[in-house]
C-alpha cells in the first residue's frame, strides 16, 4: 500500500511540474511573443513627484542628488521599442541647464518591456543655497500620452542645502568666539549661577586648540577656580560638524586640594554669513566618570549640558 501512495504522490508531483510550465510558458509568450501592436497602451511618469537636498562630504564636498525620470507603459507590451519624448515645462521649470544633467533627450522603452528610464543628476554648485528649484518636464507621447493630467507631467522640487565650505579648514575658525546664546541661561535657569563665556581659538593641524571654554561653569556654578591647563583639542569636519573627543581640559583647587577634569562634546559650525558660528554642546567630567557634572546638576541648570552658540568676533 505503501508503495502505491508513494506512486500516485509522485505522478501527481510530475502532473503539476508540467501544468505550472507549460502555463508558465503560456504566460510569457503572451507577453514577450504574441505581443498585439494594436493593443491600446498608454504611456505616463512613474515617481513623477520628488522633493530632495544635497548634501556634503566629511571633506565638504557637495554631494548631487541623483535620480531617475522613468516612463511606464500602462497595458501590453509592443514588439517594437517606443521612443517616448519629453520637453521642458516652461511655466513650472525654475532649473537652469547649467543646474542639471540628463542622460538623454528621451526615453526608450524596449519591446516587450513595460518601462525605460534616462539618469538625472543636479550640478549643485550652479544652484542657489539655501532656495528649493523646480524642475519639470511635459510627456510627449502623442495619443498615446496618458488620461491622467498626473501622469505626463513630472516635477521634482530640489534644494542645495544652505552649507559654505570653508577657505582654508580649521584655520578659518581661528580668533575670538564670544557666546551669542547660552543653553543654561537662555530659557527657565537662573542666570545667577553662571553665564557661559567665549573662548579663544588657534589651529592645530586640521583641528582647533580651545581654551576659555567651560572654565565660567567650573569657577561660577562648580565654585572651583581653574588653576592649571584649559586647553584642548576641537576637530573640525567639512560637513559642517565638530567633535570634542573625552579629555583633559583643567586642573582646579578646592580647600587647598587640586582637581582634574576631562570635556566630552559636539556640535555644529555654519559659514555662510558675515562670520562663522558654532553651536555646541558639552559637559565636564571627573575622569573616568560617564556622567558629567551638567547632567548630574540639571536641576540647577536648565538642560542637561553646557554650550550654546558662539560667534567668530
Amino acid at each position: 500500500m505503501k508503495n502505491i501512495l508513494k506512486y500516485l504522490a509522485f505522478f501527481t508531483a510530475i502532473i503539476l511540474v508540467v501544468v505550472s510550465c507549460n502555463y508558465d510558458d503560456t504566460n510569457f509568450d503572451s507577453l514577450t511573443i504574441d505581443l498585439d501592436s494594436n493593443a491600446t497602451y498608454y504611456i505616463q511618469f512613474s515617481n513623477a513627484s520628488q522633493t530632495a537636498e544635497t548634501g556634503v562630504t566629511e571633506a565638504g564636498e557637495l554631494i548631487e542628488i541623483e535620480t531617475t525620470v522613468i516612463a511606464t507603459l500602462m497595458g501590453t507590451p509592443q514588439n517594437e521599442d517606443i521612443t517616448v519624448n519629453f520637453t521642458i515645462d516652461d511655466l513650472s521649470n525654475t532649473m537652469s541647464e547649467d543646474m542639471y544633467t540628463i542622460s538623454a533627450n528621451s526615453i526608450i522603452i524596449p519591446a516587450g518591456k513595460t518601462s525605460g528610464s534616462v539618469d538625472f543628476t543636479t550640478i549643485a554648485e550652479n544652484m542657489p543655497v539655501g532656495e528649493t528649484v523646480t524642475f519639470a518636464l511635459l510627456l510627449d507621447a502623442g495619443e498615446h500620452a496618458s488620461p491622467n493630467a498626473n501622469g505626463t507631467k513630472l516635477t521634482y522640487h530640489l534644494k542645495r542645502m544652505e552649507f559654505c565650505p570653508l577657505d582654508n579648514g580649521a584655520a578659518d575658525f581661528v580668533g575670538s568666539w564670544s557666546m551669542t546664546f547660552d543653553v543654561n541661561t537662555g530659557s527657565t535657569a537662573n542666570p545667577a549661577w553662571y553665564t557661559e563665556n567665549g573662548f579663544t581659538a588657534v589651529v592645530n593641524g586640521d583641528d582647533l586648540d580651545v581654551s576659555g571654554l567651560g572654565e565660567s561653569f567650573i569657577a561660577g556654578f562648580w565654585g572651583e577656580p581653574v588653576v592649571a591647563g584649559g586647553t584642548f583639542t576641537m576637530e573640525i569636519a567639512g560637513n559642517g560638524l565638530l567633535t570634542i573627543p573625552r579629555q583633559y581640559i583643567f586642573t582646579t583647587v578646592w580647600n587647598g586640594t587640586n582637581y582634574d577634569y576631562e570635556v566630552e562634546g559636539s556640535g555644529t559650525w555654519e559659514n555662510c554669513g558675515d562670520k562663522p558660528v558654532m553651536h555646541i554642546t558639552y559637559d565636564i567630567y571627573y575622569p573616568g566618570d560617564a556622567e558629567g557634572l551638567a547632567l548630574s546638576y540639571v536641576s540647577y541648570l536648565n538642560v542637561p549640558y553646557l554650550g550654546g552658540s558662539f560667534m567668530l568676533d
